[in-house]
């Protein structure tokens, strides 16, 4: 979970420079049942801003009392110019909650002092088209349940889009844990929280509430877990497994970058992964399957994403990587990640129509399940597909060194394509280009597949083609070829529409399966998958069809269905079966009811 973020100049091989990160010194009260924030903030921006005239963005709720230098609001403006991870800026003006200030720097100072207080009360909302999730979010909340306050919050003044380092210092109310990013307390014997950064960040958060909190050894790093109801059992589990995967994730790419990993359980259903802790809704943490999916997943984010931040105007790259490493990694040890990746496939055909669809260098962030099937399956598939040309070795090489060089700083998929090329001695410009700067799939087909016998074997030839619009990939194909002895596995190396094939067999061959693990970005056959409802959630114009001899309350029910599933990216018209003679051609039905007439 990434979203509006501070100021930083970043150097050469991860290692920032102290004036040259935006500084936040704050201190903090937290009035849970007023629902009020009070901020003392020193800012110190980075040496050029000296004698300059900067902007930046607070939220609306909060007033400012003092400043030095003096800052002006300006009237009737929003958050045009600034660009936000996860576009926390848009979603505040939206709801007419941002205020926009200008304060002109002295020649000799970079140093911004405020003092601010306010509401911060902003509504649980679910995403529109987020209907395979459920899950609600808002900007920023405080309350008697807790405290969740991000860079989507507005809560610290926010100047641009750069990384930042703070410490900071909360009053921590009775009863209650203040957990941020970094190392430090989340609550002294004085009631204070007292936190640093411990480095460069995206964005500063503070979250908590009512929590019980549980610690144990991790290796050079703390596990800790904050529950809202004391369960050590359950604790445990999670101790165990931080402590598992950090030493994992150590061996395959480097040193954990924090103090400490926290898992804090949040008082609605998230799935957030911030530097150094991840906040997890109290059902989710409680279902089995999370610590070896979503968990680890969350703990691998401290590598990708949050240590090595991501340049998103370029692309966001990490979350494909995360769920490789993470999500897809687990699937495989367990014999399944042909399956998984064949999932992942289906997803894109099922939700990525041809308006729909996008090259990576435009991913942000996931706002919908389209948004998701490029985002993160299409970014796993081709590092997945890299692993594959060039081998486990040097994908582990390669990740290990672009972890060393760009820890700290913003990295892009250039970044990622010079480190392949320099580990694989290899020109990737045609891949990277094809997989990041193009939208689409790869769309295989077979053709002219004959079988004849010479010598002292059998020679099996023909002819691949690419039918994708945008022209054809550079692809490494995995063929299959079963004979009466056994099975061979061959490679088609194809960059062109049409690409002829021939392999030889000693034994007669049986069956020639074309990417039969699903090891390459492409559109899925329809026979290589079972039909699902997911088909249709995909598509952007649907007409519901209800049964007219349903009861009023069952058709209530099943018109509540469709509304709930309506957003502004899925029109749905909704007839009654005996108010149409035929279905339509052109868009995809759904038919309610089992008394429907159609």
């Amino acid at each position: 979970m990434r979203a509006l973020t501070i100021g930083l100049l970043v150097l050469a091989a991860g290692v920032a420079a102290a004036n040259d990160l935006a500084q936040y010194d704050l201190v903090i009260s937290v009035v849970p049942n007023d629902r009020t924030l009070s901020v003392d903030a020193v800012v110190d921006l980075p040496r050029d801003q000296a004698g300059r005239t900067v902007e930046f963005l607070l939220t609306s709720g909060l007033q400012i009392k003092a400043s030095s230098p003096k800052v002006e609001r300006l009237k009737k403006a929003g958050a045009e110019g600034f660009q936000g991870i996860n576009g926390s800026s848009v979603e505040l003006s939206r709801q007419d909650g941002v205020s926009r200030y200008r304060v002109t720097l002295p020649d000799d100072s970079t140093q911004v002092t405020l003092t601010y207080q306010g509401k911060i009360d902003f509504a649980l909302e679910t995403q529109g088209e987020e209907y395979t999730r459920g899950f609600r979010e808002t900007p920023g909340v405080i309350g008697e349940q807790g405290v969740y306050l991000a860079g989507s919050t507005l809560w610290y003044p926010y100047f641009s889009n750069d990384l930042v380092s703070f410490e900071l210092h909360a009053r921590v109310p009775d009863g209650w844990h203040l957990i941020s990013q970094g190392d430090g307390s989340s609550r002294g014997d004085d009631g204070i929280a007292d936190w640093d950064s411990a480095g460069p960040v995206d964005e500063i958060y503070l979250v908590g509430g009512p929590l019980t909190r549980y610690e144990a050894s991790a290796g050079s790093a703390l596990a800790e877990v904050y529950l809202r109801d004391p369960d050590a059992s359950l604790a445990n589990k999670y101790l165990e497994a931080t402590a598992r995967y950090i030493e994992m994730y150590r061996s395959l790419i480097g040193p954990y970058p924090y103090g400490k990993f926290a898992l804090v359980e949040n008082f609605w259903e998230t799935g957030y992964g911030m530097p150094s802790f991840t906040l997890l809704g109290p059902q989710i943490i409680r279902f089995p399957f999370i610590l070896t999916s979503s968990y680890p997943h969350e703990i691998l984010h401290n590598w990708w994403g949050n240590s090595v931040f991501v340049d998103y105007e370029t692309g966001n790259w990490c979350e494909g990587l995360t769920a490789y490493m993470a999500d897809h990694l687990f699937k495989e040890q367990t014999g399944q990640g042909a399956e998984y990746r064949r999932d992942v496939l289906k997803k894109y055909r099922d939700f990525v129509k041809e308006d729909r669809d996008f090259p990576l260098s435009e991913f942000r962030s996931r706002h919908s399940a389209a948004t998701e099937a490029v985002g993160y399956g299409k970014t796993m598939m081709g590092f997945h597909m890299l692993r594959n040309r060039f081998g486990d070795d040097v994908f582990r090489q390669t990740l290990a060194n672009f972890y060393r060089k760009q820890r700290g700083n913003k990295a892009s998929f250039a970044d990622v394509r010079n480190e392949f090329e320099t580990v694989a001695q290899a020109d990737l410009e045609r891949f990277f280009s094809e997989w990041v700067g193009m939208p689409g799939a790869a769309d295989l087909e077979v053709t002219d597949v004959a079988v004849t016998r010479g010598g002292k074997g059998y020679l099996i030839s023909g002819r691949l083609l690419q039918k994708q619009p945008q022209g054809p990939f550079e692809l490494e194909i995995p063929v299959a070829i079963t004979t009466t002895n056994g099975t061979a596995l061959e490679l088609i190396i194809t960059g062109d529409a049409s690409t002829r094939f021939e392999f030889t067999t000693r034994n007669p061959p049986m069956l020639l399966s074309i990417d039969p693990q699903f090891d390459v970005f492409r559109l899925l056959d329809a026979r290589e998958t079972a039909p699902s409802i997911g088909q249709v959630f995909g598509e952007p114009d649907i007409v519901a069809v209800l049964p007219s001899a349903a009861s009023p309350e069952r058709l209530d029910a099943w018109r509540g269905l469709v509304e709930v599933w309506s957003s502004p990216a899925q029109a749905i018209d909704i007839v009654m079966d005996d108010e149409i003679s035929e279905l339509p051609a052109d868009r995809a039905a759904w038919l309610l009811g089992r008394e429907n007439l159609v």
